[in-house]
């Protein structure tokens, strides 16, 4: 009978000390938790031709999701941030095309575009009134260097200014224009 109340006495001596406040030796502290950002180019398709940090030093907005296409010749890029719809930028490049500058311009640009020089062979701007929950958008396309059709567009959030727009302009020309290659 001694036996078993000395081991009752060891059980309970035991439980009561593994009762006590955790060792702050044993405490572990994990590094806080990095949110990954995969490159735009990671989504394939046109988005191979672009970068974040290429984008946001053209046209001034920062992108973080990117998703692409590809049918038959023509690859698309689509990139978007994190909050929301709008503003987004689309990039669509026909791999190869036998259109010269003259056909570019007749039949390829859109009514309502104004025809723009020192872009490619043939480029137009297009802009378009706000509709369909969006902003106002600026498109520009050109005929490439390497014979190649290329479209670049940007639309905004709804309760975009002119004046955004009219700097929208430029900035994404100044985007096409990098992006206008002889190597496609």
């Amino acid at each position: 009978m001694r036996t078993v109340v000395a081991a009752l006495g060891v059980v309970t001596l035991l439980a009561v000390a593994g009762c006590n406040e955790k060792d702050d030796a044993a405490t572990v502290t994990l590094p806080p938790v990095e949110i990954a950002e995969a490159p735009a180019a990671s989504a394939g398709g046109a988005c191979i031709l672009w970068d974040w940090a290429f984008i946001e030093q053209k046209i001034g907005v920062r992108f973080s999701v990117a998703a692409s296409d590809q049918v038959d010749d023509t690859s698309t890029c689509v990139v978007q941030t994190m909050d929301g719809s709008w503003p987004d930028l689309s990039l669509s490049v026909v791999e190869q095309t036998t259109a010269d500058a003259k056909v570019f311009l007749s039949d390829r640009m859109p009514k309502k575009s104004v025809q723009l020089r020192g872009l490619g062979k043939a480029g137009y701007r297009l802009n378009a009134a706000a509709s369909g929950g969006h902003g106002p958008s600026v498109e520009i396309g050109w005929l490439s260097e390497a014979e190649q059709l290329q479209t670049l567009k940007f639309t905004f959030a709804k309760g975009a200014s002119n004046s955004s727009v009219s700097q929208m302009n430029s900035r994404l020309l100044e985007l096409a224009k990098a992006m206008d290659t002889t190597d496609g």
